[in-house]
């Protein structure tokens, strides 16, 4: 404790200093995330007076204010006094105390909150919400919304405010009820003599684009898809000239990894393992979530990503709620539903899952050579709406000895049938365009939206001649890829080109050895959206023949899955003596032969 002296002397009595603090020293237990989040807090305290180049501030007084405020407010459940708990008081000083000189506002432009459901997260952003539709900056012309995926969802929040003003109006608030004359409906409050309102927005159906919000909020994050992005940015694009303005999302995980949140949180997620804040110093981002899945058995530990459990009445009854949820979802095959809902961890949790989550997350590393390496490829060639995908197998040595295969690809996308690329990424719930960025994907450019096999077999053979591959096989679904092979055999006739049935027997191996090479974390994959939302979608379906890859819906795209598998076809067994098909014959008299074979040859046959 003595290090923080210093601090503690300079902010008395301050939530976040005094919450930073305890999770620091070990007296709250806390994730990694959140003892990230109070370092950080306590690093940029100091850094005010040692930083030239930290231009914030931490005014003490104001996140004071905002928690006097908040004790005048009624607990929405209970009807008695709402008394924040400390992890409630901690968010609000963070949000409201640290400020902006040079904009005379608040720091934080963009605040990403997450945390296990029924932890007053909703209750928390309501109080703050009210505290600035009345007392906010700018003093005029204040606009504020709460959005969510559905008006429904808007609900809770909007319905807090309300009720909580109606309680103010008829005590402490009765003359500036009086002076302001607020009023409301069912969508939307006002401060007429302020130009100041709040409404409720949803995703679904309301355009935001004329309206410059001053401050947005995002409820329940994870049910947004790729095709609400565009909903998000006409809230944000509104902001971007106004220096007061804050964006908030808040949620708890979700059980599909292709949501913007998920990305959001990986992306964040680096940020705070990283320690480097400098280039999110206008975001704050508080996480509350388990460290490991492991931890579903351990109840004492649940305050990591239930900080409400951290008040002695709460933990008991949350605890014993929890322990019923988690045994009957145990039962019912279904504990990924419980670590997503209750423990705050993002799971691929739809049924018959082909890969965890996790083991997709720990496969991807920074950087890979492929230069002058072999490489198996997986061909798998699209409809009119499916993507084309191209996947490369890459075989290789790890420092234990073991063969490891690295996984890359690039696609085609085309938007015949979807009609734009905005509508495609919606289906597909992907975002294109950003992965296009990154160099996995091609958008079709074709006036028609079809892809152009031309510029997929030329592409094929530029990389494979520029980074000087030695290929051990191309191996194809046969329908529909007639010409492309006819083509690479005419050219390439050195190349083994395997065509691969499609059937549950002839998938089976090769499907099975991609999931337990993940399982033995023997893969390895660049940060490739495309793939790795690829590997989400794939569910598994069987009969008596084994198992391949399938999806639930034809908008969740598996096609590089597919090439992926038909590369592993043979180049499952590449450090092995077996093979999946016979040596194609050779027009060359000893095209087929050994060099031992060939000796045997002459010595045989011709006396010297």
């Amino acid at each position: 404790m003595q290090k923080y002296n210093d601090l503690l002397r300079r902010y008395p009595n301050d939530p976040a200093l005094e919450y930073s603090i305890a999770v620091l020293t070990g007296k709250k237990l806390a994730g990694e995330k959140i003892k990230r989040a109070a370092e950080r807090h306590i690093n940029d305290l100091r850094r005010i007076d040692n930083d030239n180049d930290f231009i914030y501030v931490y005014d003490a007084d104001e996140a004071r204010k905002i928690n006097e405020f908040a004790t005048l407010l009624k607990d929405v459940t209970s009807g008695e006094p709402f008394n924040p708990s400390p992890y409630q008081r901690f968010i609000l000083a963070m949000i409201q105390g640290w400020r902006n000189p040079e904009t005379q506002g608040m720091r934080f432009k963009n605040i990403f909150i997450s945390m296990a459901r029924t932890n007053g997260k909703t209750q928390l952003l309501s109080a703050y919400t009210l505290y600035n539709f009345l007392f906010g900056y700018p003093k005029v012309n204040r606009q504020l919304a709460v959005s969510s995926i559905d008006i429904s969802h808007t609900k809770p929040l909007y319905k807090y405010m309300t009720y909580n003003w109606e309680q103010l109006k008829k005590g402490p608030f009765k003359k500036l009820a009086q002076k302001w004359g607020v009023e409301y409906n069912q969508n939307e409050m006002r401060i007429d003599s302020q130009s100041t309102s709040m409404k409720r927005l949803s995703a679904q159906a309301s355009a935001s684009d004329g309206d410059h919000y001053t401050t947005g909020i995002v409820d329940e994050y994870h049910l947004f898809g790729q095709g609400q992005r565009e909903f998000i940015n006409s809230m944000t694009s509104g902001m971007v000239n106004n220096p007061l303005a804050q964006m908030f999302f808040i949620s708890t995980a979700g059980l599909d990894p292709n949501a913007p949140m998920y990305e959001d949180y990986r992306r964040y997620a680096k940020y705070l393992e990283s320690g480097n804040w400098n280039d999110i110093d206008k975001d704050l981002v508080l996480i509350w979530e388990q460290d490991d899945e492991d931890e579903a058995y351990y109840p004492e530990k649940w305050v990591k990503s239930n900080p409400l459990m951290e008040l002695p009445f709460m933990a008991k009854n949350l605890r014993e709620g929890m322990i019923t949820e988690r045994d009957a979802k145990a039962s019912q095959g279904k504990l990924p539903d419980f670590i997503v809902k209750n423990m705050n961890m993002w799971q691929n949790a739809k049924d018959n899952a082909y890969l965890p989550l996790d083991l997709i997350k720990d496969a991807i590393i920074d950087d890979f050579s492929m230069f002058g390496r072999d490489v198996f490829i997986g061909f798998d060639f699209s409809q009119t709406n499916d993507d084309t995908a191209i996947a490369f197998v890459f075989p290789y040595t790890g420092t234990d000895g073991q063969t490891y295969y690295h996984l890359y690809q690039h696609s085609w996308v085309p938007i015949a049938k979807a009609g734009s690329i905005e509508a495609k990424e919606q289906r597909d719930n992907i975002n294109y365009r950003d992965v296009e960025t990154n160099g996995f994907v091609t958008v079709t450019r074709d006036r028609f939206g079809l892809i152009d096999e031309d510029e997929v077999f030329n592409w094929m053979l530029n990389f494979i001649e520029s980074n000087e591959l030695d290929v051990q096989g191309i191996l194809y679904d046969q329908w529909g890829t007639g010409r492309f092979i006819r083509r690479l055999d005419e050219i390439k006739s050195e190349y083994l080109i395997i065509p691969v049935r499609q059937g549950i027997k002839s998938l089976n191996e090769p499907t099975k050895f991609l999931q337990e090479q993940f399982i033995k974390q023997r893969i390895t994959m660049l940060d490739d959206q495309a793939l790795q939302q690829a590997l989400v979608n794939a569910v598994i379906v069987s009969d008596n023949n084994g198992i391949k890859v399938d999806k639930n819906v034809n908008s969740q795209k598996i096609d590089i899955v597919d090439a992926i598998v038909n590369a592993l076809y043979e180049g499952q067994f590449y450090a092995t003596e077996f093979s999946n098909v016979e040596e194609k014959p050779s027009k060359l008299p000893f095209g087929n032969k050994t060099d031992e074979e060939i000796s045997d040859y002459f010595i045989n046959n011709f006396s010297f």
